[in-house]
């Protein structure tokens, strides 16, 4: 079969079955697995109002995997990416997350494809590692309680105001004689 490059289409129906209208007939979600492991573009659209789904079917297969023992994601990064959601730099952590990914999987050397992340090299695991820190770094600040990033950033402001008022000050008067 050869591979095009227009995205296959693919419907899924109230009763969650998924249809391939390239081929006229219903696949799995592993079919999907399969599909993207072939890097075969696809989008998946609701049958009935034609919008895209694509995001969620994907979430679910990766959902499925997690769940059938083959797990991959950290639950500290699954938290720290839930934090994410809704955040005023969403858009930029999932821009750098496929930016990441895309760098990740252009390293892999073509015959360590199936032995997955036990074939990195200390460039790859540095490039994780960064990953990861981004998330910390993003939402360290949940821990100092309630405060939010815009409320650390105006008391930086307000500190650096007093330090400004104190060496006017200090600047005024006199020194005592060493």
């Amino acid at each position: 079969m050869s591979v095009s490059s227009a995205p296959v289409v693919i419907k899924k129906y109230a009763n969650r079955r998924l249809y391939d209208t390239e081929v006229s007939a219903y696949i799995t979600l592993e079919n999907l697995m399969d599909m993207v492991k072939l890097d075969r573009a696809f989008v998946i659209l609701d049958a009935r109002t034609g919008d895209d789904i694509t995001r969620g079917v994907l979430a679910q297969v990766m959902l499925e995997e997690e769940t059938r023992g083959r797990a991959m994601l950290p639950v500290a990064f699954l938290r720290q990416l839930i934090r994410c959601y809704g955040d005023s730099r969403q858009g930029e952590v999932s821009d750098y997350l496929e930016r990441m990914m895309g760098e990740f999987m252009d390293r892999q050397a073509p015959d360590a494809a199936g032995d997955g992340l036990e074939a990195l090299g200390q460039e790859q695991a540095a490039v994780v590692r960064q990953a990861m820190s981004l998330f910390t770094s993003l939402y360290a600040v949940e821990r100092a309680g309630n405060r939010t990033v815009e409320n650390l950033l105006q008391e930086i402001m307000d500190l650096r105001q007093q330090v400004e008022t104190l060496q006017g000050q200090l600047a005024g008067t006199p020194r005592a004689a060493d």
